[in-house]
């Protein structure tokens, strides 16, 4: 189950917020004043995997604050790869390319419809039983 819901909008929103330069810590305090709601929601959700815990076993989700520096990192990737593609494309050299004309549609002439006899098969023939002579006693 998801801690936080919307994260893409959520971190949008925050770094909308912030100068172009900003530190994660930066960051987390925005979100902090933006999404209080949902920081409680995370805080709650670490607290309670931390008391749920058997002595010995390890917490999955990291506190808090980490959590959101992840998010944030992990967003931050997400955005930056497809740029890094496209980079890559357009620093290869073009090759000269011909478009290729679109094969012509095919034109279906609408007929007539022919009227066709659906002829059902014959049912087999039975043939009738012969009656015969009763018998007399």
């Amino acid at each position: 189950m998801a801690v936080l819901h919307k994260k893409e909008e959520k971190i949008q929103a925050v770094l909308g917020r912030l100068p172009k330069k900003y530190t994660h810590e930066q960051f987390v305090e925005m979100f902090i004043k933006i999404y209080s709601k949902d920081w409680g929601k995370i805080k709650s959700a670490y607290i309670k995997q931390s008391q749920d815990k058997e002595p010995g076993t390890i917490i999955n989700m990291p506190k808090p604050d980490i959590y959101l520096k992840q998010i944030l990192t992990s967003y931050l990737q997400q955005v930056d790869e497809p740029k890094a593609v496209v980079k890559e494309v357009i620093a290869e050299p073009v090759a000269e390319v011909k478009k290729a004309k679109a094969p012509a549609k095919k034109k279906i002439e609408v007929t007539k419809e022919a009227s066709v006899e659906v002829k059902k098969p014959k049912a087999a023939v039975k043939k009738k039983a012969e009656k015969r002579g009763s018998y007399q006693s």
